[in-house]
């Protein structure tokens, strides 16, 4: 039967073997097609989709239009994956695979094709609420990134802070967001009180790459790799977790590491850079290098406490805790509340920095 002269076909038109032999380098779906209908196609591609409701529903919305089609399933222990080829009236085949989907086509004015193409793009899948981080790791020819996709916190500022955080917020989030600008940022407090968290919602919102530096690599700032590195990632925002061993004071003594972040922050090489550097740490601020904290280099730094008895009362309320408290506590004592210790949970002094 030839198809190419059949607009409205009842039957899977001839598969011809002689269309193909000279055309091996094209795709194997490009050859089929080739080998039906003695055409190459254009095609359409589609990424991010929800395989699995496409398919059950275009089965239910095209059947009277699907004249054959052909599958290939891998089987991977427990899990199978499928490929599948639909072949359509007008000319068009559908490739479905994990992945994608793509769609041969002749007609670019066909309807059918346009009724294909408007159903394809409803099933778009919605973007997870996702970040990502850059954890500096050590390669043969030096330091390079390793990106680390994370779920962004549901935090409400309002409610997960005491009540001068959120103008701190914005006023941090404003100088991070400047391009090309060098400084420093010191986030301090105990443990538990909310930095890291705070980091991972930064994460969400500022528009450079942010990249982790864990304290044991921190340890060689000074090191020619580690410039090289920098000058790699300009106008990025560089975060050192419990920096205390890099930015404590050492009665006078500065070490080269710390010399490097001066040199960062609001030195020759913050100029040329623009790198900004948050640093967080658990002493008290008192024990900082006074350089650290001069004017012009130091751009923000906020002391996280635990949240008030009042604020925590609110905040475990909204988590459907029934626990209320006299007591400060830190949002890691928050979230961290059993069933079993909602009720028996010790009574205790108030407990942040005062």
């Amino acid at each position: 039967m030839d198809y190419r002269n059949n607009k409205e076909p009842k039957f899977l038109p001839d598969f011809n073997l002689q269309h193909v032999n000279h055309m091996m380098n094209f795709y194997h779906v490009q050859k089929m097609y080739l080998a039906y209908f003695g055409k190459v196609p254009s095609y359409y591609s589609f990424s991010n989709r929800d395989i699995e409701k496409f398919h059950q529903r275009f089965l239910e919305t095209f059947t009277t239009n699907i004249l054959g089609k052909h599958f290939r399933r891998c089987y991977d222990k427990d899990e199978h994956k499928a490929e599948i080829i639909y072949i359509l009236k007008h000319e068009i085949m559908v490739e479905q695979d994990p992945d994608e989907i793509n769609v041969y086509f002749q007609d670019e004015n066909s309807a059918l094709l346009d009724q294909l193409l408007v159903f394809i793009k409803g099933f778009k899948k919605e973007k997870p609420d996702k970040a990502h981080i850059n954890l500096i790791i050590m390669q043969p020819h030096g330091f390079d990134n390793k990106k680390i996709d994370f779920t962004k916190p549901d935090l409400d500022l309002s409610k997960s802070y005491n009540d001068d955080f959120p103008r701190f917020h914005s006023k941090m989030l404003k100088i991070l967001q400047e391009d090309n600008k060098s400084g420093l940022h010191l986030l301090y407090g105990k443990p538990g009180t909310g930095k890291s968290t705070y980091i991972r919602h930064l994460c969400g919102l500022v528009k450079k790459e942010i990249v982790f530096l864990p304290g044991q690599m921190a340890q060689n700032l000074d090191n020619i790799a580690m410039t090289k590195y920098l000058m790699d990632n300009p106008n990025s925002v560089l975060v050192i977790e419990d920096a205390e061993e890099l930015i404590v004071s050492r009665d006078n003594q500065r070490n080269s590491n710390l010399a490097m972040i001066l040199n960062i922050t609001d030195g020759i090489l913050g100029e040329s850079l623009g790198i900004q550097i948050i640093a967080t740490f658990n002493t008290d601020v008192q024990r900082i290098d006074p350089a650290l904290k001069r004017k012009g280099r130091l751009k923000s730094a906020y002391e996280f406490k635990a949240l008030s008895a009042e604020k925590a009362t609110h905040l475990l309320k909204d988590l459907s805790v029934n626990y209320s408290t006299e007591d400060d506590m830190t949002l890691a004592e928050i979230y961290n509340i059993s069933e079993e210790e909602q009720y028996k949970y010790p009574a205790r002094k108030a407990v942040g920095f005062r």
